[in-house]
């Protein structure tokens, strides 16, 4: 075989060779829209225009129903698991991707977790509305925020939530750290416990909530010292300590209640939903006293509707304490 024939042969096989490249990279690009119906792709195009994801039905102070609503209901219909996946992992809109990913949680599809472990790591900043209030934040917290606002209406089953918890519990706050409290509710699984009590003797206070959960004996000691570090800086009710005491309103805890309750109540304007978690929490002469004054505030910064609002929730499930009867039986009662 002479050589000129020896390098036609080469080139033919390299260019042979290149169009095989070519096309399957071709057809790798194409494939994917291909499959997409007319319907989903039309849902796709109006996700692209969008500047921001709609957490909520209503935005805006007029409340106006998102059509993004409309979008993903459209993208559902048209598409299956296997495509929302790929579009939650590869779209070139971020709002699309979040979108893809919230149909996922709400079809309860065991390949959300694959979506959300590659979403934790996407740093790019995105924007969502909810009602009135309008915020950016780095993509992979915006899909723990879209877990947080719909998980009580997502129908997963026990195994994946616990996937899904277990997930952002190990690979988000481990890596991001707890001090900035705790992205959704978790629940006192065992597997947590260590790294829970690890953070409370850190000083971290921001896993109050979750180790009020365990309802440990044990932790009443290390339950204290946070409450009372915490009382000692804010020097009024905090979150986390309401939310741990609504937990576990164990009396070891009372005397907190009763001193960040009669701090706050010296304030000219104040939260009164925490102080009534407290309240509630532990009725007695003094909570008594206070949720008096709440009920019969009056002025511009009465808390009057808010307690009334509050006890009627509450007490739809659960009997009055008789030493609040009277005070509900007048103020609350009465208003129905």
């Amino acid at each position: 075989m002479n050589y000129l024939v020896l390098k036609q042969r080469i080139y033919f096989v390299i260019s042979v060779l290149t169009l095989i490249v070519l096309g399957s990279g071709y057809g790798s690009c194409t494939k994917f829209s291909d499959r997409l119906s007319d319907s989903a792709m039309v849902a796709l195009d109006s996700f692209h225009h969008c500047q921001y994801m709609a957490l909520s039905r209503g935005i805006g102070y007029a409340g106006r129903r998102s059509e993004q609503l409309d979008y993903a209901d459209k993208l559902s219909r048209h598409t299956t698991a296997e495509q929302l996946m790929e579009i939650a992992n590869t779209d070139t809109s971020r709002i699309t991707r979040l979108w893809a990913y919230r149909i996922l949680l709400k079809k309860a599809d065991n390949q959300v977790f694959d979506v959300l472990k590659q979403a934790l790591k996407d740093t790019t900043y995105v924007a969502l509305e909810s009602g009135c209030s309008g915020f950016e934040e780095p993509y992979y917290r915006a899909a723990l925020s879209v877990y947080r606002y719909d998980s009580y209406e997502l129908k997963l089953s026990n195994q994946l939530r616990f996937s899904l918890d277990s997930l952002i519990f190990f690979d988000y706050m481990k890596h991001y750290g707890f001090e900035d409290g705790l992205p959704i509710d978790f629940k006192p699984h065992k597997i947590y416990y260590a790294t829970v009590i690890e953070e409370a003797d850190k000083g971290n206070d921001a896993i109050l909530p979750l180790l009020a959960q365990y309802k440990n004996p044990n932790d009443r000691q290390r339950i204290n010292k946070l409450l009372k570090a915490l009382l000692k800086e804010d020097g009024i009710c905090s979150y986390e300590a309401c939310e741990a005491i609504s937990n576990w309103n164990d009396p070891a805890f009372e005397w907190y209640a009763k001193a960040a309750c009669q701090a706050t109540i010296k304030q000219e304007d104040y939260d009164a939903w925490d102080i009534l978690q407290l309240l509630c929490a532990y009725p007695a002469p003094w909570s008594y006293q206070i949720l008096k004054k709440l009920l019969t505030q009056k002025g511009d910064y009465s808390n009057s509707d808010t307690a009334k609002d509050y006890l009627t929730e509450l007490y739809k499930t659960r009997p009055v304490p008789p030493i609040f009867k009277p005070l509900y039986d007048r103020y609350v009662a009465r208003k129905k």
